[in-house]
């Protein structure tokens, strides 16, 4: 395994954020959640409905480190077949939970520099993954990973974050140049999305309002871009 330490560092990451993530995400900031997760979902949709209309069947997908797969309801929703839905996951307990709700989908566990397999992928995509990825040289095979698993003329779609969080050692935020660093054959969009998560949980059901009218206070983007043929 390439990154021994590194994968076991990502481990211990996940775990101390463990407990912290489900107080997050509870039930208290239902409303904030909800909205953040419209929000990015409807920017995907646009982004895949402008490449490829409103019939999405028959494209393929891949999600590198899919987590508990919270992302993958939009993607049926599109009209994506889940036979050509493939998801990654590295955490043991995540995979679980991937094999229990999704099991009509292709899951392939471990570290996804170690992916053995001969397809490629009309989507590519990544939420949140990088960020917890602190090995710089780690970060860039991935990112050369999943341009290998890319078709030409097939789509990159990113959500991560681009600050530094002062309160969280274990997360680096990627700036838009480091997103082109990693991938410099690609010509990238970017949209803000995600009000600051601390202020935007304390408004609830009022931060639409705030987010509409302080973007300079949106925490992440959403880059996509097409792989040249």
């Amino acid at each position: 395994m390439m990154y021994k330490d590194e994968i076991q560092e990502i481990k211990d990451r996940y775990q101390r954020r463990k407990s912290t993530r489900e107080h997050l995400f509870s039930e208290k900031y239902k409303d904030y959640t909800a909205y953040l997760i419209n929000e990015r979902e409807l920017v995907y949709t646009k982004i895949l409905h402008d490449r490829h209309g409103t019939d999405l069947r028959g494209l393929t997908f891949l999600e590198i480190g899919a987590g508990v797969g919270s992302n993958i309801p939009l993607f049926y929703k599109l009209g994506l077949n889940k036979s050509d839905i493939w998801l990654n996951e590295l955490l043991e307990d995540r995979l679980l939970v991937l094999e229990r709700e999704h099991s009509e989908t292709n899951i392939l566990p471990g570290d996804a520099l170690d992916l053995k397999i001969n397809q490629k992928f009309d989507i590519v995509f990544q939420s949140a993954v990088f960020s917890s990825i602190l090995d710089l040289d780690f970060r860039k095979a991935l990112a050369d990973k999943m341009m290998k698993l890319l078709k030409p003329g097939g789509l990159l779609l990113w959500y991560d974050f681009i600050y530094d969080n002062p309160f969280n050692n274990d997360v680096k935020g990627i700036p838009v140049k480091e997103i082109r660093r990693l991938f410099p054959d690609l010509k990238f969009n970017f949209q803000r999305v995600t009000f600051l998560p601390p202020l935007g949980r304390i408004m609830g059901k009022n931060v639409k309002w705030f987010n509409r009218i302080l973007p300079v206070l949106r925490t992440h983007v959403v880059a996509w871009a097409i792989k040249k043929d």
